[in-house]
């Protein structure tokens, strides 16, 4: 099959590949619990064997190269994963050469965020773009920086943590360990926790409804808003300004065309972007805030397929790269 590579989405629960065409189609799916509790080793035999079953389907040949994301730290020139929070056992550990070993393919690994600020460049909303950025609301914060056309990685590869921008100095604590993060506002764990908060109280009587004996979760909180709670569209309007905070400083730093916003906190709606946007001409100078726009992906849950999809798209000319045509100069940040 020309004109097609390899995608793979590792994650805490289930591995998906999948193959996906330079225009964007995806096609020959396949998935299976991940099986973390087994460790690395025996998750890169799980991704090999996964890939030769369906790389077998499609009759690709062995050239055909694959990109991988991962939800933690990367070194992306050799593939070593840092550290994966929800994966015990990966500590430095060397899946690029592991999933080279099995099955004799060029393997590019890079960040789910990073991945997914590449899938957008490529195929999503941010096509032909070559300044912006991408945030992943979800369980945390994560996301990506495309500028000129060239991922930004740092030093390590681990740039572009877009959700432990510090907007608050005496906000929340984050999961991370530091306090007052994008995150601990507007991930769904900071919602989640606010909101659990909140029921305890008188004020948190709609939200109690809401939940009908239920966990309480981000779709709960935006059902009571949606039924005009106050307290609900307090907490959502607390954890939008803080986004559009964050945004603004990613505004002033970069200076991006555009700002895609994906994951499933995202889809909360209007109770979230509508203070995000006022927020945001609050914190943003007006040159570069007449340059932007804020958007919401287009992906939906196969964001991170296709950004390991343009990962491998990229190989040609090293990591990074979100078109072929695009600069090949590395972006350091």
């Amino acid at each position: 099959m020309t004109g097609s590579v390899l995608a793979v989405d590792l994650g805490g629960t289930n591995l998906r590949v999948a193959v996906v065409s330079a225009d964007g189609v995806v096609s020959h799916r396949r998935s299976l619990p991940t099986e973390a509790a087994a460790g690395p080793e025996a998750v890169a035999d799980r991704i090999a064997t996964l890939l030769e079953e369906t790389a077998t389907a499609a009759g690709m040949l062995a050239d055909v190269p694959a990109g991988v994301a991962v939800p933690g730290p990367v070194e992306p020139h050799q593939g070593v994963v840092y550290f994966m929070p929800n994966l015990p056992g990966w500590r430095n550990f060397a899946l690029g050469a592991a999933l080279r070993r099995r099955t004799r393919r060029l393997i590019q690994i890079a960040n789910d965020g990073n991945c997914a600020a590449l899938g957008e460049s490529r195929f999503g909303v941010g096509a032909g773009v070559r300044d912006l950025i991408y945030l992943a609301l979800g369980t945390g914060v994560g996301g990506g920086i495309i500028s000129d056309g060239r991922l930004i990685e740092g030093v390590s590869g681990v740039a572009g943590e877009v959700g432990h921008v510090t907007v608050a100095l005496d906000g929340p604590r984050c999961t991370c360990g530091s306090i007052g993060c994008l995150e601990a506002f507007v991930s769904g764990w900071a919602i989640t926790r606010e909101a659990k908060i909140i029921a305890t109280t008188d004020d948190g009587a709609a939200i109690r409804r809401a939940a009908a004996g239920k966990p309480i979760t981000p779709t709960v909180i935006a059902l009571a808003a949606s039924d005009g709670d106050p307290a609900a569209l307090a907490l959502l309007d607390r954890a939008g300004r803080a986004l559009g905070a964050g945004v603004g400083s990613f505004i002033n730093l970069f200076n991006p065309e555009l700002v895609v916003i994906g994951g499933g906190v995202a889809t909360l709606g209007e109770a979230l972007m509508a203070p995000a946007r006022r927020a945001l001409a609050s914190h943003t100078f007006p040159e570069q805030r007449a340059c932007a726009r804020l958007v919401e992906s287009a992906l939906g849950d196969d964001t991170a397929l296709y950004g390991a999809a343009a990962l491998a798209f990229g190989t040609a000319n090293g990591p990074g790269t979100v078109q072929s045509d695009m600069s090949e100069r590395r972006v350091n940040a």
